[in-house]
């Protein structure tokens, strides 16, 4: 499992707590974590499964575990299958982040002919000094963001982003009527994984 060691997240976490420290010694605000507290974690391989205490680092886009009394990470990875925390199954998935491929950490919210996926977005605000004028300090923060959500058909390799419901019900010509109707009928917002989740089990369910 050793081999799934990043350094380099954990010389980016040194980096920002260096250059805050030299600013201020009031600790960021908020969370790096999706959860602060270690959880029970199973990390399914290829041939094998692991049991750890876990928690997924949003920010880096990592998983946090314990081995031995030692804090370990993993990134992501196409030998992890899935992770399972608590009640999240988090996979790996490839996207376009930025105009670039990259692989990164999924919550799958529901699967079958289509899987909906919801990517857990963190970011880092620095410490900024308060201007000559008004002297008030910006701390640095930990910022949660709202969720991005994917499709993945089935069959195929990528991720599509959902941007909105038209474009999203337009990618289901098959049904294209029903789902719009469905969609309509329960009100649902593609700002919102529950709802999401539910016109993609609709579709899921229909033969």
């Amino acid at each position: 499992m050793k081999k799934f060691i990043l350094l380099t997240a954990f010389a980016m976490f040194f980096s920002i707590a260096i250059v805050h420290a030299q600013a201020t010694d009031v600790a960021p605000i908020g969370s790096p974590y999706l959860n602060e507290a270690y959880e029970e974690g199973i990390v399914y391989l290829a041939n094998s499964n692991f049991k750890y205490q876990a928690r997924y680092n949003a920010f880096a886009d990592l998983v946090e575990y314990k081995q031995n009394g030692t804090t370990l990470v993993l990134d992501p990875s196409p030998t992890i299958k899935k992770i399972q925390l608590n009640n999240t199954t988090f996979v790996v998935e490839k996207y376009i982040n930025a105009g670039k491929p990259k692989l990164g950490y999924f919550a799958r919210l529901d699967s079958g002919k289509v899987t909906l996926y919801a990517k857990k977005v963190i970011n880092f605000k620095p410490y900024k000094k308060g201007g000559a004028l008004d002297g008030s300090d910006d701390l640095a923060e930990y910022k949660k963001n709202p969720d991005r959500y994917f499709v993945k058909f089935a069959n195929t390799s990528g991720l599509e982003e959902v941007t909105n419901l038209k474009s999203l019900i337009a990618a289901f010509p098959d049904k294209n009527d029903e789902l719009a109707d469905y969609a309509k009928k329960e009100k649902i917002s593609a700002k919102k994984g529950d709802e999401l989740a539910l016109l993609v089990r609709y579709y899921n369910s229909m033969q």
